[in-house]
């Protein structure tokens, strides 16, 4: 049975890698390489499943937990998404940050790449080209943060790995499967610590001159990296990603090694071996892994009494779980190739709707801090009948006035029908941008799916009962899919005349704003954090406040109409 069986691994293996080999030139170094990989997958499925007895792999599978291997399909995910957090950080350092979903897309649609490209350089030039393409960003800069990127993925693995090492030799694991003594001549270690020196001064001193894209590549790579370097708290929350998609990885395979194992297994004493399998199940010799995997998990787990069965079957349920991830990331692909290659003229100024109501000592430090951005073009203040002067200030300040009913859906509703830029921000009269938000508008629209958004939010000098916006603003985004009003909205013009405007009611306008949206594209939070006021929270309280709010968003969604929840909202 067995010596039918391989074979039939290997001719599936093969298969799957045959539309691409007879898609290539037969003389090509791409398609030897490709066969070479299918080579080293076959022959260490053969070694691997040559040592074992099928009788007892089958018996491993039998006695499947399948709650801990979804256990390991859900870990993988959630290193997929801090993995998109720490590259998120990255394309923010290089300035071609798009949005976070768009960030986490690429890292799954990478996944894809890296399984199909065999390993993570070939993944990784492959996700770098999507990237540029999708969203049509400068070649250099995206492919710096990608190289930065991997760089403290390496880093996260290297710190991992030295952690598991520790705590097995602290308990003792090397001394009873004995240590294989490694003597590195001293004028080595001398030689690679100067090579690694002269290294970091050439990138760090070094500018070539010319405007070609190794000369930019550089320039960008050596300035990304000081400003790195010099921000500590930055490159250290790159580093604990790294090292929490190393143990969020490794637990993959430790989960499904519980989940298959037929002895006890003293963790401690093995753990520093499955970062050491990740690690050469990434390099680009095999398919996805597949092979090499096997092979070393069979002498690595086997010092440690794991028998042989069982490592190829938590190896195998290792495969398995990349390649549901793989197989999102290839829908994920093929959705995102469709849709972001249509056309797309790409924003460049923005309109501002201010609705007010007696705002004339909010009012200057808004119009103050919208001034400082470069994309805002007009600012629109629609006054609802103040009784201080707000009107003739905002006319003094310089922002178009139009005078409508006070009602916050109306008035927005009057300002947008008159903006003249392809995209309208709604802002309260009390929330202040940063300079860097016109650009983080344009970048979050460089996702043609994306037709509304809104910014991360912060209160100015919060009591504690304020602090955790940031969350707050993921958590409605996320599991709710709407943003709070102070929040910033930001929309395409064409996308809402689709919609038939904003929704004209003097309250919970941005949760039925939001909902119309959702139908006909992607919301998206901006990389930048606006600042609000606390002040209605300070007039009525915070825990009063909260408790209102969320009465009167679950009547909205009893169906209570908008003008029974203002009452609601706003009696004494």
């Amino acid at each position: 049975m067995r010596w039918i069986s391989i074979p039939f691994l290997f001719a599936v293996i093969l298969k799957s890698y045959r539309d691409v080999a007879e898609k290539t030139k037969p003389r090509s170094m791409a398609t030897i390489i490709r066969l070479l990989c299918i080579f080293v997958t076959g022959l260490g499925l053969y070694y691997a499943l040559a040592k074992i007895d099928f009788k007892n792999l089958g018996q491993a599978f039998s006695r499947l937990r399948i709650g801990w291997f979804a256990g390991g399909v859900a870990l993988f995910g959630f290193a997929c998404v801090i993995a998109g957090w720490r590259l998120h950080l990255m394309v923010r350092l290089t300035r071609v940050v798009v949005h976070f979903q768009a960030t986490l897309r690429t890292v799954l649609v990478g996944h894809f790449f890296y399984t199909v490209f065999l390993g993570a350089a070939g993944g990784d030039l492959a996700k770098t080209a999507v990237y540029t393409r999708w969203f049509r960003m400068p070649l250099p800069e995206v492919l710096v943060a990608f190289s930065l990127d991997r760089l403290l993925g390496l880093a996260g693995l290297l710190v991992f790995a030295l952690m598991g090492v520790g705590l097995a030799s602290a308990n003792g694991a090397f001394a009873r499967v004995g240590a294989t003594e490694l003597r590195i001549p001293p004028w080595m270690l001398v030689a690679l610590t100067a090579a690694a020196i002269a290294a970091l001064f050439v990138v760090w001193r070094w500018r070539p001159k010319g405007n070609s894209i190794f000369v930019r590549t550089w320039n960008s790579l050596t300035e990304s990296g000081q400003r790195l370097l010099s921000s500590p708290r930055l490159a250290g929350s790159g580093l604990l990603s790294g090292v929490i998609v190393q143990a969020a990885l490794s637990s993959v395979f430790a989960v499904n090694l519980r989940a298959v194992a037929s002895v006890p297994i003293h963790w401690e004493e093995i753990f520093w071996v499955f970062p050491l399998l990740f690690a050469l199940s990434a390099l680009p010799i095999s398919v996805g892994g597949l092979g090499v995997r096997e092979t070393a998990a069979l002498g690595l787990l086997g010092m440690f009494g794991i028998p042989p069965a069982d490592a190829v079957a938590a190896s195998l349920l290792t495969f398995a779980t990349g390649l549901i991830w793989m197989l999102t990331g290839a829908i994920i692909f093929a959705r995102e190739e469709t849709l972001q290659a249509r056309p797309l003229e790409l924003a460049r100024k923005i309109s501002v709707v201010i609705p007010t109501l007696n705002e004339a000592q909010s009012l200057p430090s808004v119009v103050e801090h919208l001034r400082k951005v470069p994309e805002v073009s007009e600012i629109i203040v629609v006054d609802g009948g103040s009784s201080d002067g707000t009107a003739r200030l905002a006319e003094a300040l310089g922002c178009k006035v139009l005078v409508s009913p006070a009602s916050r859906g109306g008035q927005l509703r009057t300002g947008a029908v008159a903006a003249t830029e392809d995209v309208i921000l709604l802002l309260h009269a009390d929330t202040w941008l940063p300079a860097h938000a016109g650009s983080a508008i344009v970048n979050a629209l460089r996702d043609s799916r994306v037709v509304a958004g809104a910014f991360w939010k912060i209160f100015r000098d919060p009591p504690f009962l304020l602090k955790g916006s940031r969350w707050k603003c993921a958590l409605r985004f996320y599991l709710g899919g709407r943003f709070a009003a102070d929040q910033g909205i930001f929309v395409r013009r064409a996308s809402l005349e689709k919609i038939g405007g904003i929704p004209d009611q003097p309250l919970m306008e941005e949760f039925e704003l939001c909902r119309r949206m959702r139908k006909i594209g992607r919301l998206a939070l901006a990389d930048a954090t606006v600042e609000t006021s606390a002040r209605r929270f300070a007039a009525r309280g915070i825990v009063r406040t909260y408790t209102r709010m969320w009465r009167v968003t679950l009547q909205y969604y009893l169906g209570t109409p908008p003008a029974e929840l203002k009452r609601l909202y706003e009696v004494e």
